[in-house]
């Protein structure tokens, strides 16, 4: 099988996007921006584009219209690799007919890649997979250049503890019932901080209603976007990370914050729950302790079990290894 140089990959961008000019390995002549990937699906010059390419990876399984396309043109689909994300390989359209074609698409693409293996258990019950699986991380320089950053400056002084709950505006984050289970520590010198800044806004909103009247001041939302530097700085001053989704999410913020040496609570029902424990052998909490345990024993968190969390997570999710994953995608010919 030949190796595929860099200057063979082209990338197709859709919806609003920003391209850092620091990422070297996407050139202008390699990126394809489209603000408005439906219109691009129906033109009739996209079939004769996509026939020469030898595979394409299709990263999160969202847009309905993608799906539409490849069941119209199922000549592509032996040289169409899925790249589920999470939330898309749950997310089945409720219409009949789309339904129907993402079914098919699913289950008659090349093959699949998930960003964790536990994702693929759940997809092959789900859809009745037989297709070729791969399991390929996403690897982002960046962040690690933005958590050496933050760890770089020293904590300021603080007496209070710093807890954060999930990652989002969306209700697979479950902060109503982790917020009932943390209003035991209300007297506490405690601060909670949501992030809430994408997603659902409404449901955001109703969070904030629910958390300021259980905390107070203590309650402290996250409604505006940051910078990654910004973002890293924030996750590095948090003292507990509280996760209490089920499915894959919310596994940047989370990596990110154990190369931190952040306490991390997870359901113990999630896919992350095995994830983390199993194939990355890391110490990780469960989230439905939190109703029965002292303050002291939600913090606990020993310099041990930190460094081994942040030594797990450097050996196993590294750059070398994500780039010997892709390999094996792109040399899938």
């Amino acid at each position: 099988m030949r190796d595929i140089p860099e200057e063979d990959h082209t990338f197709w961008v859709f919806g609003e996007a920003y391209i850092d000019e620091r990422c070297t390995y996407l050139k202008p002549d390699n990126i394809k921006y489209y603000p408005r990937i439906e219109i691009k699906m129906n033109k009739k010059s996209t079939e004769n584009e996509l026939q020469r390419y030898d595979l394409i990876i299709y990263h999160g399984v969202f847009e309905d219209c993608i799906i539409e396309y490849f069941y119209l043109h199922k000549e592509l689909l032996k040289k169409l690799i899925l790249y589920f994300w999470g939330g898309d390989k749950e997310k089945l359209p409720e219409d009949k007919r789309k339904r129907r074609a993402k079914v098919y698409v699913v289950r008659k693409c090349r093959a699949v890649a998930t960003i964790i293996p536990q994702d693929y258990t759940d997809l092959k019950k789900q859809y009745h997979l037989k297709v070729k699986h791969f399991c390929a991380m996403y690897y982002s320089a960046k962040e690690i250049e933005g958590i050496s950053k933050a760890v770089s400056i020293p904590k300021p002084c603080k007496k209070s503890i710093n807890i954060q709950i999930g990652n989002s505006a969306t209700l697979t984050n479950n902060h109503f019932e982790v917020l009932k289970n943390l209003s035991r520590f209300k007297e506490e010198n405690i601060n909670i901080f949501i992030p809430l800044s994408y997603g659902n806004m409404e449901y955001a909103e109703r969070v904030v209603s629910y958390g300021k009247e259980i905390f107070g001041d203590k309650f402290i939302p996250v409604q505006n976007f940051m910078s990654l530097d910004e973002y890293c700085r924030f996750l590095y001053n948090m003292d507990i990370a509280i996760f209490d989704m089920k499915r894959q999410q919310a596994l940047g913020n989370i990596l990110m914050q154990m190369r931190m040496g952040c306490k991390i609570y997870l359901n113990r029902e999630s896919l992350l729950w095995d994830y983390f424990t199993k194939d990355l052998e890391c110490i990780v909490s469960n989230t439905a302790d939190i109703k029965k345990i002292n303050i002291k024993k939600l913090v606990e968190f020993t310099e041990k079990d930190r460094a081994l969390n942040k030594n797990q997570i450097y050996k196993k999710i590294n750059k070398e290894e994500s780039i010997k994953a892709w390999r094996k995608m792109f040399r899938f010919l």
